[in-house]
């Protein structure tokens, strides 16, 4: 067997798993207005338990009535435990165990951006860190006191809910956390100063809940083995703690990293190496006796080797189980090529312009509208436009029982996405296109290649429907040398279409700009970014992680920035920019356009008052990210 210590049973306490697969607690706001069970989040649970994974956690329990947020679920009185119950029998029924997250959030209000009215961010003590925009608590020894109980209580409930086990959220800066770093615990009291007095908060609470469930019943502590932050903790100091949390009572040590406001290694994008956390992980492993759960960006392969060699004795896989909830059902079956794989591109942590959803999966938190309902009637189909748009709607329609046909115009399927796939850090993304291949294979779409349909072919042929995914293409700017010789397309760089000569400089700052800047310094080469508002600034917000990824690789790399600056004319060397109300040369041997793209729609105006029913899908629409392609693609198919 292909993952032969993947899926062997293994052991937290007295609590047998199945696999060594475990679902980690991920940020979701899939319960009620008042923090009740919805059916749309016991269908996105019970898709994972019923998918193989050996233990779910969803997302994290708020124990205390001052540290929740909307439409998440508590445990801070009696009256929740049914919801929870619902959960727990859902996760039950696929075969799975369940484990409930305890949580107080602290300050990672500050990530989430959001601070309920009349509630105050708890933290020990008071830093220059601090955003001042929002009110702060300093925790008092008897406040201390209140939510030791407060935990305890939340485990008893856990456990009358059918919990197999709870977990102590004790990373990423929510209270617990922050007591334990000394970036942000700066007290002079019983709870501050030592590694042992930083810890006292977090022992006290494993201490009291095992006191209240009783020695048999499971507890976890997911804590940081290192706050990736200069001051903060250190995985010398992770490996006491965990050690004076295993003597408390802890049954496993669960790792993660980074202050979530601060750093971005607690979720790592696409930039981190695979398995980020696990040398940490494995240092943590060295310090205790009990079992030690990896996690970050960890493949099915990754997951096999590093059990094998005995670094972690489980692996948390969270975004991989929301891009593909059946991922150990088909590892196990033998099926890995059929497997969505997660990209790590961090769109499901987007919560700006659309529900959050998945690059590669857009039935997530969607669960009951997948597998679509076959089509009443089949339609012969022509999808005008080979690109991640055309090829998604094709294999949804295909599903329903569709004749469909595929013209691209290009020589190859993939569109933009061929050119994502070039971008540092984004090897992983040629999965997408591979998967997509496959499936169109297994469908037996026609696929018409070097193809470009006109109105008079579409007239001819009287399709049912026609699909346009004619997709986009990249602009410049208007302004005096935007022509000349020198100035390229950023696309066409990380296509390798171009070569980039001398100096360099990159107009525009959003994430192709910036990718485009790592490529060219990562290989020597001396270039700046231009860009007429902040980085990463300029329309839809950029999710927080990937951009901090890439920013500080920028400052690795020191490449120069000229922020909110105007080009008003590229010369022969330079650029010429506004900035500060000052006209500035700023050297360049060629100029890169990074600053947006234009919707190709052409074909639509063409067949309008025809007759002929079509239906635009993807960039051509309006310029767009994969995310929200594949979900305007699965809802269009679902309408033919």
């Amino acid at each position: 067997m292909r993952f032969r210590r993947l899926f062997e049973p293994g052991t937290i306490g007295r609590l047998t798993l199945k696999n060594r697969l475990i679902m980690p607690a991920m940020g979701v706001s899939l319960a009620d207005a008042h923090g009740g069970v919805t059916n749309r989040e016991i269908d996105y649970y019970a898709a994972r338990a019923n998918g193989g994974v050996a233990m779910v956690t969803p997302h994290y329990a708020s124990v205390s009535v001052d540290s929740s947020l909307p439409y998440t679920m508590v445990i801070s009185d009696d009256g929740q435990v049914k919801n929870w119950k619902a959960l727990a029998d859902a996760v039950h029924a696929g075969g799975a165990r369940f484990s409930i997250q305890l949580m107080h959030i602290g300050m990672i209000f500050l990530y989430s951006g959001h601070v309920p009215k009349g509630v105050t961010i708890k933290v020990p003590s008071m830093t220059q860190w601090l955003k001042r925009t929002y009110q702060y608590h300093v925790v008092t020894e008897a406040e201390i006191e209140r939510y030791i109980g407060d935990f305890a209580q939340a485990a008893r409930r856990a456990k009358e809910a059918g919990a197999d086990a709870v977990e102590l959220h004790a990373c990423h800066g929510c209270l617990v956390s922050t007591f334990m770093s000394p970036l942000t615990n700066k007290r002079t009291d019983q709870y501050g100063g030592s590694v042992e007095n930083r810890v006292r908060f977090a022992r006290r609470i494993v201490e009291s809940m095992k006191e209240v469930v009783g020695k048999d019943f499971p507890i976890i502590v997911r804590m940081n083995a290192s706050d990736d932050i200069e001051g903060g903790v250190s995985i010398d100091e992770a490996m006491e703690q965990a050690a004076i949390l295993e003597r408390a009572g802890a049954d496993a040590i669960s790792v993660s990293s980074g202050m979530e406001f601060w750093t971005p290694l607690g979720i790592p994008a696409y930039p981190f190496p695979e398995g980020a956390m696990i040398p940490l992980a494995e240092k943590i492993k060295q310090a205790v006796k009990v079992p030690v759960i990896g996690a970050g960006k960890i493949t099915p392969e990754l997951a096999e080797k590093v059990l094998e060699e005995g670094k972690v004795d489980f692996v948390a896989m969270g975004r991989p189980l929301l891009a593909d909830p059946e991922l150990p059902n088909k590892l196990r079956e033998g099926r890995r090529e059929d497997v969505r794989n997660c990209l790590y591109c961090n769109n499901c942590l987007r919560h700006d312009t659309q529900a959050p959803s998945c690059t590669v999966n857009p039935f997530l938190f969607r669960e009951s509208r997948y597998p679509m309902a076959p089509a009443a009637r089949p339609k012969r189909v022509m999808v005008v436009g080979g690109g991640l748009a055309g090829m998604e709607t094709a294999i949804y329609l295909a599903e329903r029982g569709h004749r469909v046909t595929i013209y691209e115009k290009t020589g190859q399927l993939g569109g933009q996405w061929i050119t994502a796939c070039a971008s540092p850090g984004k090897d992983s993304y040629r999965h997408l296109t591979e998967y997509l291949d496959k499936a169109i294979k297994r469908l037996k779409i026609p696929v018409k290649l070097n193809h470009n349909v006109t109105r008079e072919e579409i007239l001819k042929a009287a399709p049912d429907t026609v699909i346009l995914a004619t997709g986009a293409v990249p602009v410049g700017l208007k302004v005096p040398g935007a022509d000349k010789k020198h100035v390229v397309q950023g696309h066409d760089v990380l296509a390798g279409k171009v070569e980039v000569k001398g100096t360099s400089a990159v107009v525009g700052g959003r994430f192709i700009g910036m990718e485009v800047a790592v490529k060219l310094a990562e290989e020597g080469k001396p270039v700046c970014i231009i860009t007429r508002n902040g980085l990463g600034e300029d329309g839809v917000k950029l999710e927080k992680f990937t951009f901090q990824s890439i920013a500080n690789r920028l400052i690795e790399l020191r490449v120069p920035l000229y922020l909110h600056a105007t080009v008003v004319e590229i010369a022969d060397k330079s650029v010429i920019i506004l900035m500060n109300g000052e006209i500035y040369p700023v050297p360049a041997d060629t100029v890169i356009f990074s600053v947006g793209m234009r919707s190709v729609a052409d074909l639509a105006a063409e067949l309008e008052g025809t007759g002929i029913e079509f239906h635009l899908v993807g960039d051509c629409v309006k310029p767009r990210d994969a995310c929200e392609v594949h979900t305007q693609a699965a809802k269009i198919a679902a309408l033919v």
